[in-house]
C-alpha cells in the first residue's frame, strides 16, 4: 500500500513539474506580448503586475479546489511554529524565488535559465541529507554531479565563444536596479542561481509542512500570503507606478489563463505528490523540468538550443536518466 501511494505521488509530482516547466517560456512570451501592447509607453504585463496577479489567481484557484477542507479544518490547532513556517515559506515562494527567476528571465537567455535551474537537484539532495537525514546512495550522487556538470559546460562554452555585445533582455524597464542588472555581467544567471537556492529552502519547508497541515491548506495559504507579501514589498521598493496598469483588461485576459493553469494547478499537483514521496523523488522529478521547458521554449518562443546548450543538455539528460533508473530500482 505504501509503495502504491508513493508511485501515485511520483506521478502527481511529475505532472506538477510538466505544468511548471512551461512557466518560464510562458512568462517570457507574456512579456513580449506586453511590449507590443504598451499603455502610455508602459508594458501592462510588468514584473510587479504579473507576479502579484499570477500568485493571487493561483491562490484563488487552490482555495476553490480546497474549499471543503478549509470549511472543516480547525485553524485553532495551528501552533505558533506552524504559523512561522507558513509565513517564512510565503516569503520565499511568494516574493523572493519568483522575483529572482523573473530577473533571470529578463537578463539571461531563456534556455540558460532553464538549464541552470537543474542546480536545484544536487543542492536539494545535499540539504535533505543535512536536514532530514535522507542519505542518497553513491549512484544518485554521481547522477546529480553529472547533471550539475552539464550546467557548468553550458556556461564555460558560452564564455569561450562570447562577444562583447550586451545580452538582449526580454523587457524594457528603467530604474537603478534594472540599470545595475543590465550593466552587470551574467546578472541573469546569478539571479537564477540565487532563485534555485531560495526554491530549495521553500521545497524543504513544504516537505515539513505537509505533514502537519492537511488538505492543501498550506499551499493555498502560502500562495495567498505570498501575493500579499509581494504586493507590499514591491510597493515599498518600486513604488505605485509599477502597479499603475493593474486593472488593464489586456493584463487580466492573460492572467486569468496563466494564474489558474500554470500557478494554481501546478501547485495543486505538487501538493498531491509531496504527501507520498521522499525528497529524492522530488529532486529526480524536478530534473525533468529543463527537458520539458526546452520543448515549451521552442513551441512558445521559437527559441532553439545552441551548440553549448545541446552539449550541456545531453550531459544533463544523462544524469537524469541515471538518477531515474536508480529511483525506479527502489520502488
Amino acid at each position: 500500500m505504501q509503495k502504491t501511494a508513493r508511485r501515485k505521488g511520483i506521478v502527481f509530482i511529475i505532472i506538477s513539474y510538466i505544468i511548471l516547466s512551461a512557466d518560464e517560456p510562458v512568462v517570457a512570451k507574456l512579456i513580449q506580448l506586453g511590449n507590443n501592447f504598451t499603455i502610455h509607453g508602459r508594458n501592462p504585463i510588468s514584473f510587479c503586475n504579473l507576479l502579484f496577479i499570477g500568485s493571487l489567481m493561483g491562490a484563488l484557484t487552490l482555495l476553490f479546489i480546497q474549499y471543503k477542507n478549509f470549511r472543516t479544518f480547525n485553524f485553532k490547532t495551528l501552533t505558533r511554529k506552524d504559523w512561522a513556517w507558513l509565513f517564512i515559506s510565503a516569503f520565499f515562494i511568494g516574493f523572493l524565488t519568483p522575483s529572482l527567476f523573473f530577473f533571470g528571465i529578463m537578463y539571461a537567455n531563456i534556455i540558460n535559465v532553464i538549464l541552470l535551474s537543474t542546480l536545484n537537484a544536487p543542492i536539494t539532495l545535499f540539504a535533505a541529507w543535512l536536514i532530514f537525514s535522507e542519505k542518497p546512495n553513491m549512484r544518485l550522487i554521481l547522477a546529480s554531479l553529472i547533471t550539475i556538470s552539464g550546467s557548468f559546460v553550458i556556461v564555460l562554452i558560452q564564455q569561450w565563444t562570447a562577444t562583447n555585445e550586451k545580452p538582449i533582455t526580454h523587457i524594457t524597464s528603467t530604474g537603478p536596479l534594472y540599470d545595475f542588472l543590465a550593466d552587470t555581467p551574467n546578472s541573469g544567471e546569478i539571479c537564477v542561481f540565487l532563485g534555485v537556492v531560495s526554491s530549495t529552502i521553500s521545497t524543504l519547508i513544504s516537505f515539513h509542512a505537509v505533514t502537519t497541515l492537511p488538505g492543501g491548506i498550506f499551499n493555498t495559504f502560502r500562495m495567498g500570503l505570498g501575493a500579499v507579501f509581494f504586493f507590499f514589498i514591491a510597493l515599498a521598493l518600486f513604488g505605485w507606478g509599477h502597479f499603475s496598469d493593474l486593472l488593464s483588461p489586456f493584463l487580466w485576459k492573460w492572467m486569468i489563463l496563466y494564474g489558474p493553469i500554470i500557478v494554481g494547478m501546478g501547485m495543486f499537483f505538487n501538493y498531491l505528490g509531496l504527501q507520498h514521496i521522499k525528497v529524492a523523488d522530488d529532486v529526480i522529478a524536478s530534473s525533468l523540468t529543463p527537458l520539458f521547458s526546452i520543448v515549451f521554449s521552442y513551441l512558445i518562443l521559437g527559441e532553439a538550443p545552441g551548440v553549448a546548450q545541446i552539449i550541456g543538455g545531453c550531459i544533463i539528460f544523462t544524469g537524469i536518466v541515471l538518477a531515474m533508473r536508480e529511483q525506479i530500482r527502489h520502488l
